[in-house]
């Protein structure tokens, strides 16, 4: 059983992410650190709370995450992307309100203190609140057994600027930090999540077999996703599962991805190559050990990646 805390900023994708943990058998699901990235803070706290009500597991505690990055600057939204209310089509009929101004990493410390070597932090927004606690307590910090991110760019263009991927755009201060040092490091980036893709076909199907609140909420929020990628990148097949591969890479599946260890750094000053992530991919390069060297995701199985999500998500 893998025990896992998601750091999240709760729009469709990570919704989608959040839903895998939720029904998977192997995952224990922990607590969801909930912050600002694809919608403010509150909303993203809320939309955590409101899926983990509909999965019947309101003993999972939502932790009030970051509302700003490290810089200070406003932080900008996608409401075109994911909805006015962060899950597309849905409103959920949840209050805001327990979330505001309640920012504490308290019970997160005491989780891992709880639970020393045993928790796997899995990031899906902005690094911001992971950053955060890393700079509150860095003996608690410790104590997590690893770290997966989504995020970054390799060899490949961004998506939200020509270099930049959008959860290391979103904070390069923070990125660039966790990056170089937390150990047991695994990044999962843009490069190979963009073809992590649910096509409407599939979702149809996963729809066919949704006899669950929190399944039925699936389809509506991907098919939103879906009309929104259109508009960014027409003809795209279906919709990219960034935050989901993300998880489904905690569980170490064997084949399922293969990696490159590597120093990552983060462009993190103001101008035309803020937030990208940077690695040498050069011939000869030796590979990295220790603290501030990460495992890179190169490639992933898409096949097994399409049947694992079938298999977990049509579940009884």
């Amino acid at each position: 059983m893998k025990k896992i805390i998601l750091f999240a900023d709760t729009g469709i994708d990570d919704a989608i992410a959040l839903i895998y943990a939720l029904t998977h058998p192997e995952i224990d699901l922990t607590a969801v650190v909930a912050g600002y990235g694809n919608t403010d803070r509150d909303r993203s706290a809320r939309n955590a709370a409101y899926l983990l009500k509909l999965a019947g597991r309101t003993d999972i505690p939502v932790i009030a995450g970051s509302t700003l990055p490290l810089s200070g600057e406003t932080p900008v939204f996608f409401p075109e992307i994911h909805g006015e209310e962060g899950l597309g089509p849905i409103s959920p009929p949840m209050s805001q309100e327990p979330f505001q101004r309640r920012t504490n990493f308290t019970k997160l410390f005491q989780l891992i203190k709880q639970h020393p070597d045993e928790l796997t932090i899995v990031t899906v927004g902005r690094c911001t609140s992971l950053a955060i606690a890393w700079y509150l307590s860095p003996e608690v910090m410790k104590l997590v057994k690893e770290t997966y991110i989504m995020g970054g760019a390799f060899l490949e263009p961004g998506n939200v600027t020509e270099v930049a991927e959008a959860n290391f755009y979103g904070d390069p201060q923070a990125a660039d930090f966790v990056c170089q040092n937390a150990p047991g490091l695994t990044i999962i980036p843009l490069n190979v999540t963009r073809d992590a893709l649910l096509t409407p076909a599939l979702v149809d199907f996963i729809d066919t077999r949704a006899d669950t609140p929190l399944q039925q909420v699936i389809k509506p929020i991907l098919d939103f996703y879906y009309e929104a990628y259109q508009q960014l990148e027409p003809g795209i097949e279906g919709t990219p599962q960034h935050d989901l591969a993300a998880v489904i890479a905690a569980l170490e599946i064997p084949g399922m991805f293969s990696y490159v260890s590597k120093q990552v750094k983060v462009e993190d000053e103001d101008g035309y190559a803020e937030g990208l992530s940077i690695a040498d991919f050069r011939p000869g390069v030796e590979e990295c050990t220790g603290t501030g060297c990460a495992r890179v995701a190169a490639s992933m199985d898409i096949g097994a990646f399409t049947a694992n999500v079938l298999d977990i998500l049509t579940r009884d």
